[in-house]
């Protein structure tokens, strides 16, 4: 196959519509600077994980207020509705979606999930790793599936118009919550575990019966996650692109997204610090040992100023530009559209 003309390539990018599943928020004017500088049209951006409510509502109060005061706020947009989304590619903005990883800021009260709803929450993860008042994440042997808030949090999300993210729940409660919701689900950032065999990743009932539902799954570009040699030799666009063909061979075209999971600009000093408190706290995202920085993400991937190396990389796999369009950023845009209302 002959590769795609560069400007041809480029130019698809920029015509599409661009959907990051998960960004971080380590550094968050650098994260605004990347979705811009990548064109990407709409972001879930991690604002809150571990938090209590009072602190959740400080992050999100953060979030904004950095939104407000960036260099380039004119290329930013807050993002609650697809109408929005549309909007924001329209006036080329980059949409910021406010997202938790962890329920833990509702804490045991669904008036501080309708309280999180009003300030922009969109996008709610059941758990983060460990077992929580809804259920186990995946980093819990037990692997005890939901609890009773957990099913009542998923009605109220349901009602509300709050995606549920399911990508660091664990198994049962995976299967679980995609069985209980009357809305399409997300596994926002995750790899295989047909590849690469770890708790944090998806097996492939998780995938079947996310598609079922009318799901989709993002594609992260940690290294140790998408490849068992991940921390030794770090991990390649190609082997990226490997995953997303297996999923599309598995259920279709439809069900697959990106979401790079990356923090921004991390230093070195940044990265020890990390090592040695949130890789502490969590170890076994460690993945069987400590690696360098430079393994952290994907070669070619390693800032979503690059995500336009996913568009280069599926053209020269021979996916159409419908195709690409899909998997880019309208499989979440009709999930967002169908979790939403």
């Amino acid at each position: 196959m002959t590769p795609p003309n560069h400007n041809y390539a480029a130019t698809t990018h920029e015509n599409t519509m661009v959907i990051n599943g998960l960004a971080q928020s380590g550094n968050l004017p650098l994260a605004y600077d990347a979705m811009i500088d990548g064109g990407v049209t709409a972001t879930n951006l991690t604002v809150a994980a571990n938090e209590d409510f009072r602190d959740g509502v400080r992050e999100v109060e953060c979030a904004l207020r950095t939104m407000e005061e960036h260099p380039r706020r004119d290329r930013l947009a807050l993002i609650t509705s697809t109408d929005e989304i549309r909007e924001a590619k329209a006036t080329g903005k980059s949409g910021v979606i406010i997202g938790f990883q962890n329920a833990d800021p509702i804490e045991d009260d669904l008036a501080f999930l309708r309280v999180f709803y009003r300030l922009g929450l969109r996008i709610l993860q059941l758990t983060y790793q460990r077992r929580n008042l809804l259920g186990d994440g995946c980093g819990e042997e037990a692997n005890g599936g939901l609890g009773t808030y957990g099913k009542q949090v998923i009605a109220e999300c349901n009602r509300l118009g709050v995606l549920l993210d399911l990508s660091h729940v664990g198994h049962r409660s995976t299967m679980e919550a995609i069985s209980v919701s009357e809305r399409p689900v997300a596994v926002t950032h995750a790899n295989l575990f047909s590849v690469n065999p770890i708790p944090r990743n998806k097996k492939d009932e998780i995938i079947e019966a996310l598609a079922e539902r009318e799901g989709v799954f993002g594609f992260t570009s940690v290294s140790r996650l998408l490849s068992a040699a991940g921390n030794q030799e770090g991990a390649s666009l190609d082997q990226y692109l490997d995953q997303i063909d297996h999923v599309v061979s598995l259920v279709g075209i439809d069900y697959v997204g990106v979401g790079l999971d990356i923090s921004e600009g991390m230093t070195q000093e940044q990265f020890v610090q990390r090592r040695a408190t949130f890789l502490t706290k969590f170890p076994e995202l460690k993945m069987g040992g400590d690696f360098p920085l430079e393994h952290y993400f994907a070669r070619g991937l390693s800032s979503a100023a690059m995500i336009g190396n996913i568009t280069r990389g599926l053209i020269e796999r021979g996916y159409d530009d419908k195709s690409v369009s899909k998997i880019m950023g309208g499989n979440f845009l009709r999930v967002f559209e169908a979790a939403w209302g």
